[in-house]
This record gives structure tokens, C-alpha cells and sequence, in this order.
């Protein structure tokens, strides 16, 4: 079964090139690997490689490009800032043996210690944090195998059937390929030995920008088609806008402002348990950031469901 592999990029840089590297070296066989930049003055001498000059798109532009380029049965997403592991497709076919089956994705992972730095281990701890992300956080571990609703690109392999990447957003945009998948009555596999190491956001703003972005793209699809089983996208900003409801009530009610600050207290040390792992030195910057987290997603879920539409030009948090 022959597999696509497509990796969205701006240029070519390290660790894109680490990507590539990776890729190609995989422990399977039947492969093609695509890369997509904006502009690159770099060629390839692996006739299993190609570079394809894209322009300045969002990267569900230029996914869509790479798969009309490509030959295989099968389209693998991975972003230029991850790499698989070596058994990465190896392992995933055996998966599409099941015709119900139409994308499989799996952990992505953050790499080594040595890789990465401060900011990238707290964005992965509020990433790893069930009550910051709710069931997303299992793509960010190894979890045992399940149905899903929706995966992240930069780590899933699907069906060439036909499916194309929406060109307007830019953090949800797998989101609404997953769902897509399963109107026409596929499934979709969260699989624990599909793995890519994943860097995180290098910065803590730039973390919160991410989920910002993907909060109002998310209202964005919600808005365009809403379906009941994925109200619980919108959960954060109700919780957020309870919070701002019950702070301006508070001021008027002694009664209100009692509940609400052991309410507040509650969430506090509930979301402090949650954020305590392995790396002490890390604890309280995660406590903090999954709070942001929450108040991010929030706000941009009310933009995407009450502000313009997103169009296909590529602005400061879309890349």
C-alpha cells in the first residue's frame, strides 16, 4: 500500500529538514515524501522526494496541493516541526485493513529533553492536562487504542478519497477533514503505536495564541454546521462566561460573592492537582497556563461564532 507522506512548511528549515530526514528513513518502503514551502532554493536528489513551491498559503492550501501531486492510496500528515518514529507507517497500515476504518492518527509526543525548551515542557504539560483540553490531551500521550472524533494533522494517516482540507481556517481545519470522514460513515482511530515526536510552541504566547486560534476556528465549523455531540466544544466559554456573570454579580450580592469565591477556590486547587507530573520544575507555570488556556479557547470561540468569517489570506495568527 503506498503512502503519500505531506509536510506542509514555510521554508526548509532544521528541523524540516530533520523531518524530511526522518521520513525518508523510515522502516517501510512503498513511500513518497512531499514537502511544501512557501520558497526554497532546495533540491533533492532522492527520486522518492519532492519539493513543491507553494506561495504564501495557509498549510490546508497546501495539503490540498500535495495530495493532488500524489500517488499513493494513502495520505500521511506530519508536520515540518515533528518526526516520526521509524516504525511510524509500518505500524499504521495494518490498521486500513479494516475498510470501515478512514483515518489513523496516534500520540504525538514531545521530543527529547535536549530539544526542547522551557516554554515547549509547560505548553506540553497544559497539552498533557485533561482539565485544560479535555479529550484532546490523549493525543499529547500513549493511550490505549479508541474511536475518536477528530485528530491533529501534524500526526495522521487517511484514505485517498477524495476529501479536501478547508483553505479558510488554519488550527481546525483537520478537525472539520476528520468530521468529514465520519459524515461518510468512516471511522476515525487514535492508535498507540502511531507516533510522532511533536515540538511544541517555543514561546508561552505563543502557545496561547495557538488555542486562541483554534477556539474561534473550532466556533467556525460549529457555526457552519452545528450538531448536537459536539456542543462540548463550546463548554469553555461557558464556563467562562458564568465566571464573568457571577464576578459582576458578586459585587451586588453578599450571598454570590460567598459561593462564588469557594467556587473559584475549588477550580483553583482542582486545576493545580490536575498539573502536578513528573518535572516539579515546571508545576506552577502549567497551573497557570492551563488557566489561561481556558480564557484563550473562550475568547476566540466567541469570535469564531459571532465575528467575520476567516477568509484564505495568511494574517499574524495564522501561521
Amino acid at each position: 500500500m503506498k503512502v503519500s507522506i505531506i509536510i506542509p512548511c514555510v521554508y526548509i528549515n532544521e528541523r524540516a529538514v530533520k523531518c524530511i530526514r526522518e521520513c525518508l528513513n523510515l522502516n517501510y518502503d512503498d513511500l513518497e515524501v512531499i514537502v511544501l514551502p512557501d520558497k526554497t532554493s532546495k533540491k533533492s536528489k532522492d527520486d522518492r522526494l519532492r519539493i513543491i513551491e507553494t506561495g504564501k498559503v495557509k498549510p490546508g492550501v497546501k495539503r490540498n496541493i500535495g495530495m493532488e501531486d500524489a500517488s499513493g492510496e494513502l495520505f500521511a500528515f506530519i508536520d515540518d516541526d515533528a518526526y516520526p518514529n521509524r516504525d511510524w507507517l509500518k505500524n499504521v497500515v495494518k490498521y486500513f485493513e479494516d475498510d470501515n476504518i478512514g483515518i489513523v492518527g496516534g500520540p504525538n509526543l514531545i521530543p527529547d529533553l535536549e530539544e526542547v525548551n522551557f516554554a515547549e515542557r509547560v505548553s506540553d504539560g497544559v497539552l498533557r492536562n485533561y482539565l485544560a483540553l479535555g479529550p484532546a490531551s490523549v493525543r499529547y500521550k500513549v493511550a490505549e487504542n479508541r474511536y475518536v472524533r477528530e485528530l491533529p494533522s501534524c500526526n495522521f494517516i487517511s484514505r485517498n478519497v477524495g476529501i479536501k482540507f478547508d483553505p479558510k481556517i488554519i488550527t481546525a481545519e483537520d478537525s472539520k477533514y476528520c468530521f468529514e470522514f465520519i459524515d461518510r460513515g468512516y471511522k476515525v482511530l487514535y492508535a498507540r503505536d502511531v507516533i510522532v515526536k511533536h515540538h511544541r510552541r517555543d514561546n508561552l504566547w505563543n502557545h496561547v495564541k495557538q488555542m486562541y486560534t483554534y477556539g474561534r476556528d473550532i466556533a467556525m465549523l460549529a457555526r457552519k454546521k452545528p450538531k448536537y455531540d459536539r456542543i462540548y466544544f463550546s463548554f469553555p466559554t461557558i464556563g467562562m462566561l458564568v465566571f464573568i456573570g457571577a464576578l459582576f454579580w458578586s459585587f451586588f450580592n453578599p450571598f454570590v460573592k460567598y459561593w462564588f469565591g469557594v467556587v473559584i477556590l475549588v477550580y483553583l486547587l482542582i486545576m493545580f492537582l490536575s498539573s502536578l507530573n513528573g518535572d516539579v520544575k515546571i508545576i506552577f507555570h502549567v497551573w497557570i497556563i492551563s488557566i489561561v488556556t481556558h480564557f484563550a479557547y473562550g475568547i476566540g470561540w466567541l469570535i469564531g461564532k459571532f465575528g467575520r468569517e476567516e477568509s484564505e489570506k495568511v494574517k499574524w495568527n495564522s501561521r
